[in-house]
């Protein structure tokens, strides 16, 4: 069982290496003078558009308009 595990991982790896092998990469380098970029905290922006497209695309929404979650079913 190990060994045939072992065989598919080989097989696997040698065919992502020959796909990879044929991408043509392009490396782009930024250079930044700020190490760290930070921003100044401020109060957040409420864009009522984006709250009520969320909210149509939300399953259930209760009646202070929050969202409605559940567990996964995966969970036990």
């Amino acid at each position: 069982m190990v060994e045939e595990i072992e065989r598919e991982a080989e097989k696997v790896l040698r065919e992502l290496s020959q796909v990879l092998g044929e991408v043509d990469l392009e490396e782009t380098y930024y250079v930044v003078e700020e190490i760290n970029v930070t921003r100044n905290d401020e109060n957040p922006d409420l864009d009522n558009e984006f709250i009520e497209i969320s909210k149509k695309n939300a399953p259930r929404v209760d009646e202070e308009g929050y969202f409605i979650t559940e567990v996964g079913r995966w969970v036990e």
